[in-house]
């Protein structure tokens, strides 16, 4: 079995974690299974034979995106891979992405919701022209969120970003739409993207999800924890009692992580 590769957790700086692991649980109705801290999340991946994690940052504010990044590239290790952050309101985007990726950072998360911007929305532009012509990673939220009411980042939208983007590179989290599902066989698989597993395992029926995941193709789906909003540990257990052949296994526990990462 090819190492494993979680594509999306979360982690803050050690003085922060506390407050905001406290406000996003009671705000979800949701326990964390970590800390929030780097220490926290490789004291996981210890447990869990997990070789690398991808930390996945969100800015809510432009005036958050460059410390943010800082902060992010100062935790790489051989066992943490940061992506940064972008706000669509950032005052110069196309820089502060051209800053990250001479650091060495190799993506950016956004959420449409706690930025209040779809992502076909035309404040995406400098962001989606730049990241394309940097080879830098797009990753999204993608669909609901527990915490949250609103619902911009819909498959259609993605669905419509991804025809205005040809040769973007672009994750989308939860399978493409957290309880979106439908929309997302509909609109987005076998479309030139990623998916992860964040949050899905124990959020739709089993056969439904190996459905999604082969019609979309194994080769393009990555695991994902969100940690600390789910157990690593019994995440990979879930995943690994699906049926899948152990290629297909392989792939979406590293591999595929892997060759889009370039590692």
């Amino acid at each position: 079995m090819r190492r494993i590769i979680d594509i999306h957790t979360h982690v803050f700086p050690d003085a922060l974690a506390p407050s905001a692991i406290a406000a996003l649980s009671e705000s979800a109705d949701h326990p964390a299974y970590y800390d929030g801290t780097v220490s926290g999340l490789v004291d996981l991946m210890d447990r869990d034979g997990i070789a690398a994690s991808v930390t996945q940052p969100v800015a809510t504010k432009p005036g958050q995106v460059r410390s943010i990044n800082d902060w992010a590239a100062s935790t790489a290790s051989d066992r943490i891979i940061p992506f940064g952050a972008i706000h669509p309101d950032h005052e110069d985007p196309s820089a502060e992405l051209e800053r990250i990726a001479a650091m060495g950072i190799r993506g950016f998360k956004m959420h449409p919701d706690y930025q209040s911007c779809a992502p076909d929305d035309a404040r995406m532009t400098p962001i989606l022209s730049a990241a394309r012509d940097l080879d830098l990673i797009a990753f999204f939220h993608a669909g609901e969120d527990i915490g949250l009411e609103t619902l911009l980042g819909h498959p259609h939208a993605f669905a419509r970003m991804l025809d205005a983007w040809p040769g973007l590179k672009v994750v989308l989290a939860h399978l493409g739409g957290f309880r979106c599902w439908e929309d997302v066989c509909a609109t987005l698989v076998g479309r030139d993207l990623w998916f992860d597993t964040a949050f899905t395992l124990t959020h739709m029926p089993d056969e439904s999800l190996v459905d999604l995941i082969r019609a979309h193709g194994s080769d393009r789906v990555l695991f994902g924890s969100d940690g600390p909003w789910t157990d690593p540990g019994q995440e990979l257990v879930h995943l690994r009692r699906l049926g899948f052949t152990e290629e297909e296994l392989d792939a979406i526990l590293g591999g595929n992580a892997e060759r889009l990462l370039g590692l």
